[in-house]
């Protein structure tokens, strides 16, 4: 008597399946199972790539594998979310983007070739702690004294940004509509040579984040710190009041850098990359020194979290823009 042969091709088929399971399983918990992109879309040496390759060394300790990190700036940070807009969704490349990239371009870009849609928040990793310096050679030391000698003096005072629609370049705009000071723009290609024009007095306003250069700076009475651009004091900075405490209504918007992929990135590797991430960033000697080191404040959240923050970013970003007035030629 014959044996079906459907029954025996089933059995066969759920043997198949059976063997297959453990070499898929093995699979999905083999990532990563080798380096992985960063793509930074600012120069390299700045304080963004300082934190993209200590954010590496944290990983590689965790994972055994590594951060290969990619410079791309330009276009106000726009070439490196094309980048990452472009890149294989597969884990395997990460977007160390920013409030930048993702708030404030798509309101002043009409044309802009990327949006929200194409990334995948992953975790935020930090905010800036941001100083109002004034160079030692102004005779001011309030804010009331600095808007009422730039009023007198305009052509005597000039601000730095970090380039032409940059986040510095908004919030002084906004303050000068806010209280009527009469500060230049004077764009640089990054924190660098801004710091070395504000050192030579070239630039008598800058907008740093407090690491300690410039805080030796305020100590050693080379600048003077009228406040700080958040709603809370800086340590490192005692005594220098929150934007709050000088009079200022709240700005309602503040540099952030996260950790975002390529849209299409499975959930799966997601969620384990979040989880790596947030685990070397809450750990408090990483933090130290390679978040609180550069001047910025660590910041962690699930994708879903990262997510509902952007969204509420974004519209402060749009109000931001809305009041300084600052636009990008297309």
């Amino acid at each position: 008597m014959e044996t079906p042969a459907m029954p025996v091709k089933l059995a066969m088929f759920a043997c198949l399946l059976l063997a297959f399971a453990p070499i898929q399983a093995r699979a999905q918990t083999a990532f990563p199972d080798r380096p992985i992109r960063v793509i930074v879309p600012f120069p390299a040496g700045g304080p963004t790539d300082t934190l993209a390759r200590g954010l590496g060394e944290g990983f590689r300790q965790r994972t055994g594998q590594t951060f290969v990190i990619e410079s791309r700036p330009g276009a106000n940070t726009a070439i490196g979310a094309l980048a990452c807009k472009a890149a294989a969704p597969d884990g395997y490349t990460l977007c160390l983007l920013g409030s930048t990239s993702m708030s404030l371009n798509p309101h002043m870009q009409k044309n802009l070739r990327y949006s929200r849609a194409d990334m995948i928040p992953v975790t935020n990793i930090a905010m800036s702690r941001a100083a109002f310096l004034v160079h030692k050679d102004v005779p001011v030391n309030t804010l009331a004294e600095l808007v009422e000698y730039s009023k007198k003096n305009p052509e005597k005072m000039n601000y730095a940004s970090f380039g032409a629609g940059s986040e510095l370049h908004h919030v002084m705009e906004w303050f000068k509509k806010k209280t009527g000071a009469q500060i230049t723009h004077v764009p640089f290609q990054g924190f660098a040579p801004a710091l070395q024009a504000f050192d030579r007095g070239d630039i008598q306003v800058l907008l740093p984040s407090v690491i300690q250069p410039i805080v030796q700076r305020v100590e050693q009475k080379q600048a003077k710190a009228l406040f700080i651009l958040n709603d809370f004091p800086a340590d490192n900075l005692p005594g220098v009041p929150p934007v709050s405490g000088v009079g200022l209504p709240p700005i309602g918007f503040q540099t952030w850098f996260g950790m975002l992929a390529p849209a299409g990135t499975p959930t799966p590797i997601v969620e384990k990359l979040s989880e790596d991430l947030r685990a070397i960033v809450n750990d408090k000697a990483f933090a130290d020194k390679f978040i609180r080191a550069i001047g910025l404040v660590p910041v962690t959240n699930t994708p879903e979290e990262f997510a509902k923050f952007m969204d509420q970013d974004f519209i402060n970003a749009g109000e931001l823009v809305k009041i300084s007035g600052v636009t990008l030629a297309e």
